[in-house]
């Protein structure tokens, strides 16, 4: 499959494009810093661009298979902090502008979301989802008004939900569902999140679904 993934020099972002690469695809890794993907393959084509620029994602998408998202506004590790986007709609506005890109009715979208937002509010145990959107308000508003964009579509998307990222290494033991429970000490790896990203790629199981991801 010809892959493009939006966020990928971010810390879940760059263990997706390692992913779809050890997979067999063929990935464009759209980046605003080209310097910040250190990975080189023959299957990998860095596109500069920024995604709130929709002719940039335009020309990226265009004549792929599949699109991975995974933006982020507020990036974790140590060396991404001043990278950080606050009050900037990232996760809402470049992926309304991915679906604005892709074929009216077709093509496969995947987006990393997060529990709290969209249903998994009520799946989390003991006010988890309460307290996500209490600290990350702004954020999880952002992830709310990308769902919904997505939802919208016509595409075959996927959302994937996942508790806490961590980055620790794979686990090899992630659990998924629609209707998965979660609290407030849920965690997946990024690892393990990236693998099934990229693992779902070619599922039509998971077309049009909501999913909630933890080890």
């Amino acid at each position: 499959m010809n892959v493009v993934v939006f966020g990928s020099t971010g810390s879940t972002g760059r263990l997706v494009v390692e992913s779809a690469l050890s997979a067999g695809h063929v990935v464009t890794a759209f980046v605003r810093d080209p310097k910040r993907m250190p990975l080189t393959h023959p299957n990998l084509r860095i596109v500069k661009g920024d995604a709130m620029d929709p002719a940039a994602v335009a020309s990226a998408v265009q004549g792929t298979d599949a699109v991975i998202c995974a933006l982020g506004a507020i990036p974790q590790a140590k060396g991404d902090r001043g990278r950080r986007q606050p009050s900037v709609p990232v996760c809402s506005v470049g992926t309304r502008n991915i679906l604005a890109a892709m074929p009216q009715g077709r093509g496969r979208l995947i987006v990393e979301s997060s529990v709290s937002v969209g249903e998994s509010y009520h799946t989390g145990s003991f006010g988890a989802g309460f307290m996500v959107k209490l600290a990350l308000g702004e954020v999880m508003a952002d992830k709310e008004e990308q769902e919904a964009a997505v939802r919208e579509s016509d595409c075959d998307w996927t959302i994937v939900r996942p508790a806490t990222l961590t980055f620790k290494r794979a686990r090899g033991n992630l659990k998924a569902g629609t209707d998965l429970r979660w609290n407030i000490i849920s965690t997946a790896t990024r690892a393990d999140v990236a693998e099934y990203l990229v693992k779902i790629l070619d599922d039509p199981a998971t077309y049009r679904k909501a999913i909630t991801v933890r080890n």
